[in-house]
């Protein structure tokens, strides 16, 4: 009987252990919370003033055009909601802009969203914008998951682009380009002229509809922070290379 603690110090020795515990368990959930926080900061383009410039080749590897997206504003971080809006300019060889418009990215506690303008070919847009011609454009979001693997799928998108006359009273053509069976097939190292980077590989069906011509083809893309596009390469409906573009800037 003498070798027994008081009642008292048992209850004492029994609080303690449970605000310990509680403690260690609050502490995790705020550790996690922050590092999720960090992952939309994590990607190089969610920085104001930050610019990747990529640059377009034919099958045979000859420049077509230089594409700079610059970032221009990001929302202040509310519940992980991370909003920016980034600034895409076609630049011709001269080194002089040709046309440029906005497309918008959002990063939910490190689930990011990204306007399917983001993946239209940009020049098409400059070549009709030229005449003074009013573009309309409605699309879907593409998602790129926080830690994406390989054998993941993600979800399709859409982007419907319509041309219309100077004072908006009829459309010339419609565009309209659909990005299909997205799966993450691997992980790759890949460099450019931008540097080397570990990437998630993801592979793609595409449709392309520009008036009453359809093309059909498919897709390989390289992804580095799971979002950040490093190189894309585009193939026709028979598996021959149609051209590619890739990261050969970033400031």
């Amino acid at each position: 009987m003498g070798h027994l603690l008081h009642p008292k110090c048992k209850t004492m020795n029994f609080k303690i252990t449970i605000k310990t515990v509680i403690f260690l368990l609050l502490l995790q959930c705020i550790v996690y919370t922050e590092v999720k926080a960090q992952d939309c900061n994590a990607v190089p383009f969610m920085k104001v003033g930050a610019v990747l410039e990529y640059t377009d080749y034919n099958k045979k590897g000859k420049l077509q055009g230089t594409t700079r997206h610059e970032t221009t504003a990001i929302s202040p971080s509310t519940d992980g909601i991370v909003n920016a809006v980034i600034k895409a300019t076609v630049v011709d060889n001269k080194n002089k802009d040709k046309y440029s418009t906005d497309y918008n990215v959002k990063c939910n506690n490190g689930l990011f969203s990204v306007d399917m303008l983001r993946f239209f070919d940009f020049d098409k847009l400059s070549e009709h914008n030229k005449n003074n011609l009013n573009i309309k454009i409605d699309g879907d979001v593409l998602e790129f998951p926080y830690q994406m693997k390989p054998g993941d799928d993600l979800d399709d998108g859409t982007i419907n682009i319509k041309i219309n006359n100077e004072d908006n009273t009829f459309t010339l053509v419609t565009l309209s380009f659909d990005v299909l069976n997205r799966e993450i097939v691997g992980e790759e190292q890949i460099t450019t002229p931008a540097g080397t980077y570990k990437c998630k590989k993801v592979t793609f069906d595409f449709e392309s509809k520009f008036g009453i011509l359809n093309i059909r083809g498919s897709g390989v893309e390289w992804y580095y922070n799971d979002v950040m596009v490093v190189r894309s390469e585009s193939y026709n409906k028979k598996g021959k290379l149609i051209g590619y573009h890739e990261l050969t800037k970033v400031l």
